[in-house]
């Protein structure tokens, strides 16, 4: 279990609108659910979420927007993913060490009902103010989700960073 709670950054990057427009318009991205080839499953015989990813080449243009305001973030990143969560999809209770990276970034960029949550050494479920722009600084080691987006509430995208 994490030694700490996560933190939530403000205005960590203050071009999340202009990642998010490049995203809508280029982003190439494919469903990760059961029967996919890039589903997600935190553990054999486990669930599996529901939810679509574009995995970013590091060619593609995109990446300069993301690292222009963060060039700091460029240095050891091996991956970057934007995950986009529409009505009825969702991401299952896992843990980011079970993913093979020693650090993870993740960056909202949009705002809306809370949905990302985290459980803390008590098994208590916490959820977060979620804010385009805003960092959440997270031990990899931390238990979270995130829960199922409802019919009538916007498509949610954030961008992780992934460090190998």
């Amino acid at each position: 279990m994490p030694s700490k709670a996560p933190n939530l950054i403000s205005n960590y990057i203050n071009n999340a609108e202009e990642i998010l427009a490049y995203a809508q318009h280029h982003g190439n991205f494919v469903r990760r659910e059961k029967g996919t080839k890039n589903f997600h499953q935190a553990k054999e015989d486990g669930p599996i979420s529901a939810f679509s990813s574009w995995f970013i080449s590091k060619d593609d243009p995109i990446t300069e927007l993301i690292f222009k305001h963060i060039p700091h973030d460029r240095k050891h990143c091996t991956q970057l993913v934007i995950n986009k969560y529409e009505p009825g999809d969702y991401l299952v209770k896992h843990m980011d060490a079970q993913g093979g990276y020693w650090k993870f970034l993740l960056i909202y960029l949009t705002a809306g009902p809370e949905h990302f949550c985290w459980w803390d050494n008590d098994e208590k479920q916490h959820f977060i103010k979620e804010k385009a722009g805003s960092m959440l600084d997270m031990d990899i080691g931390l238990y979270h989700a995130v829960t199922e987006i409802q019919p009538d509430e916007p498509t949610k995208y954030s961008l992780c960073l992934l460090y190998e």
